[in-house]
């Protein structure tokens, strides 16, 4: 790769594993003993310590749409997210689009709501088939920050996206 879709690859890969099946999530804080004040302690100072960080700026000094850090945080709050989470953990895990070689497209279902998460693994622009059931779905998060959402799909490369619907 020579780096033409470098953000892009990389969120795509980012959105795919960070969403795949998993153990709940849930904020550290909560998951500590209340006797254990030292890893509380630590925890807060990790968190004052990582508001102060300085990230890498774009071209006009701030930072973008495109940068893997924002896009990495609002992957953290989805998955954080009580029915997301409840549904990647739990949830009927279904192959969506299993005769496509290059896209890898799966659906979680849990409680009669369904997520959808798809994703084109390719530098190519590819056709994709989006099941009907969808085209009025929740879109959680896409690696494009514009997605029209249609039966007959063009897939950019290395688009992914996430539809909630129920």
């Amino acid at each position: 790769m020579n780096g033409a879709y470098l953000f892009e690859s990389a969120k795509c890969m980012a959105l795919t594993l960070q969403l795949m099946q998993g153990s709940p999530v849930q904020d550290p804080a909560v998951e500590l003993n209340t006797d254990d004040h030292a890893v509380v302690n630590e925890y807060k100072a990790e968190a004052k310590y990582k508001q102060n960080l300085v990230y890498p700026k774009d071209a006009e000094g701030i930072i973008g749409r495109d940068s893997l850090l924002d896009f990495y945080e609002k992957l953290t709050l989805l998955r954080k997210d009580a029915l997301i989470n409840e549904m990647l953990a739990h949830g009927e895990f279904k192959l969506a689009a299993p005769e496509h070689a290059q896209v890898f497209a799966y659906e979680r279902s849990l409680d009669g709501k369904r997520f959808l998460i798809v994703s084109n693994w390719s530098k190519e622009s590819l056709d994709f088939d989006l099941n009907p059931d969808f085209l009025d779905g929740d879109l959680r998060v896409s690696v494009y920050p514009e997605i029209l959402l249609s039966n007959k799909m063009m897939l950019r490369p290395y688009e992914a996206f996430a539809i909630l619907i129920g």
